[in-house]
């Protein structure tokens, strides 16, 4: 009897929380005993009951939108300014170039020993192994107007020297999207409390245009 009223509940949270899009949420159960939604496009992890009584969800950190007058030139590689993640010492750095309808792009993020709680995390619980902590990175128009969104999981960058992660890849894109490019905005989608805090004065992130 405690087992269907159990699975009641169970059934009764997980139609609340994913509502009608089932084949974007899952709800799963952690380690701790706690119930997760797991978004499977954003790669968001959220609370949906912790400790059977209290209810928090996390959503992404974003950054604000800036405007831009100038335009990409899809002749030669811009590398961008860093971004950082508001109040905690981890920094981005987007570099990008435009070549046979493609935009080739290369993202860093660093310090690695920010990050080292995440991924011993992944080696302890299989569970967590399988979700995908990341950031967005949304290009925007001088208007703050969406052009390209990059996805990124921070099992699939590679560890490079001793203190960066990079991602190098590519997506379709037309020559006059790219010219239309004038900033980026980062949507950090990671456990705040597993990120080593900032020392320095915290410097707000924003869309970031390049240095040119």
């Amino acid at each position: 009897m405690k087992v269907a009223s159990g699975m009641l509940i169970f059934l009764s949270i997980a139609l609340l929380v994913g509502g009608c899009d089932s084949s974007q949420y899952q709800i799963v159960t952690g380690p701790d005993g706690a119930l997760y939604r797991f978004d499977r496009k954003t790669g968001a992890l959220s609370i949906v009951m912790e400790g059977k009584k209290a209810v928090r969800l996390v959503k992404p950190q974003e950054s604000e939108v800036v405007k831009y007058q100038d335009k990409l030139s899809p002749e030669k590689p811009i590398n961008w300014r860093e971004s950082k993640c508001p109040g905690k010492n981890l920094k981005a750095r987007v570099e990008t170039v435009w070549r046979e309808n493609n935009l080739c792009y290369k993202i860093s993020v660093y310090p690695y020993k920010s990050l080292e709680k995440i991924f011993a995390k992944k080696k302890q619980d299989y569970m967590y192994s399988l979700m995908k902590p990341g950031f967005i990175i949304e290009l925007v128009d001088r208007d703050g107007f969406l052009v390209k969104e990059i996805k990124v999981n921070l099992w699939s960058m590679t560890k490079v020297d001793t203190d960066e992660l990079v991602l190098n890849s590519q997506m379709n894109c037309t020559e006059q999207s790219y010219r239309s490019i004038g900033g980026y905005v980062i949507k950090w989608v990671l456990e705040r409390d597993m990120i080593e805090d900032e020392k320095d004065d915290f410097i707000k992130s924003s869309s970031i245009r390049s240095e040119r």
